[in-house]
């Protein structure tokens, strides 16, 4: 049975381009497993970096799949005639956005891109909500949100299983479903427009093909995962294990997981003091990787290489530095918050789109962080970066 999130209220600096189906473990021994797959979930991604070879830093491929076994199709199938166009202006529609969590760039950058197309094709965003990843909060959201009654709700469920109730009442008000990175417990595809992702199994591939690279394809190396039931997360955890054990002179030895990022610390803590020997570890995303990085510190363990998920400002300037994070991959955030419109859109002229749409992963190291932070966020870098990037050449 999935564990309940609601239980567990997470700070608001979470950061995932979250996104994710996870098993219960409790210790960081080499012979537990990792997050299982989901359901109909993708096999393990075929060949990886021999030694020596560079990592694709620009795939045009999709590795994953949806939650139910989905081949993902890219944003780029997503087109609107002109005369859809002039429809979408006349019909008078509304749209609301019911967000997990809005605090981190990649959020941000979505929902700017989002409204913005929604704009441009008429349509009035009535309703934008924060839930600070807690799953009651969001219920409550969307309850009050449903009185406003969008034509079309596009949702990011904190909890697959505590908010599928509300999301089934979202469905008896007519309101269309549009969701973002996840899906509620019990819903299938029919049942809303689309799932709008980013390639998490490709990701967390691309996370291990670049700690293979940087600790020289040799050597102990651990995961910290986001154990919980979360599509995004558990895909990307997945993606990276499978990956980093194809490489016969890397060994995992530790795979230990979190539900509360407050407590990470804890678990790296545990961690060093069982694996002294450790050159890299794995984070599921960026902000629990700063936790790693100052428990290492505090004990003096300044040469661990990490690899994560996400590119915010202080990994690109790790990277960019040689610092404790050497690689990333990311969303392309831009291009998800334009597909999540345009999904919306078809689900307003009752036109059929597929049901997982993601663009292809986006590795991040030293040599194209900028053009990376470019990528993702349809935005030149800071200049802070841009600075560091041109000390570090």
């Amino acid at each position: 049975m999935f564990r309940k999130l609601s239980a567990v209220c997470l700070t608001a600096l979470l950061v995932f381009v979250l996104a994710a189906c996870g098993s219960s473990k409790s210790g960081d021994s080499g012979e537990s497993s990792a997050p299982a797959a989901a359901e109909g979930g993708s096999p393990a991604a075929s060949g990886s970096s021999p030694a020596g070879q560079e990592v694709n830093l620009n795939p045009t491929s999709v590795e994953g799949v949806g939650p139910n076994g989905e081949k993902a199709e890219l944003p780029s199938v997503l087109t609107l005639t002109d005369e859809e166009k002039q429809k979408l202006k006349d019909g008078n529609f509304t749209a609301a956005f019911v967000y997990h969590m809005q605090s981190n760039d990649h959020n941000q950058i979505k929902l700017a891109a989002a409204k913005k197309t929604l704009q441009d094709l008429g349509v009035k965003v009535v309703s934008t909500t924060d839930a600070n990843f807690n799953a009651q909060t969001m219920i409550g959201q969307i309850e009050s949100t449903i009185a406003l009654k969008p034509s079309v709700m596009i949702a990011m469920p904190v909890d697959p299983d505590a908010t599928s109730s509300a999301f089934r009442e979202v469905q008896k008000a007519g309101t269309k479903l549009v969701f973002m990175e996840n899906v509620p417990a019990g819903f299938k595809p029919g049942e809303y427009t689309s799932l709008i992702n980013s390639d998490s199994y490709g990701n967390g591939k691309a996370a291990a093909e670049i700690m293979a690279q940087q600790i020289g394809y040799k050597g102990e190396v651990a995961m910290v995962y986001y154990d919980a039931v979360f599509f995004v997360t558990n895909e990307r955890d997945r993606g990276f294990k499978e990956t980093i054990q194809k490489y016969p002179d890397i060994k995992l030895v530790a795979e230990s997981g979190f539900a509360d990022p407050n407590k990470v610390g804890e678990v790296a803590d545990g961690l060093f003091a069982r694996y002294p020997d450790l050159k890299g570890v794995y984070a599921s995303w960026d902000v629990p990787a700063e936790s790693i990085i100052a428990s290492a510190k505090s004990i003096g363990k300044n040469d661990v290489i990490l690899t994560t998920v996400d590119l915010g400002l202080n990994t690109a300037r790790m990277i960019a530095e040689d610092g404790f994070i050497r690689g990333t991959t990311t969303a392309r955030s831009y291009d998800q918050g334009v597909a999540e419109a345009m999904a919306a859109a078809y689900a307003l002229l009752g036109k059929e789109a597929p049901s997982y749409i993601c663009p292809p992963a986006l590795p991040v190291v030293k040599s194209n962080v900028l053009e990376a932070f470019e990528t993702a966020y349809h935005k030149d870098a800071p200049k802070e970066i841009v600075d560091v990037v041109s000390k570090n050449k």
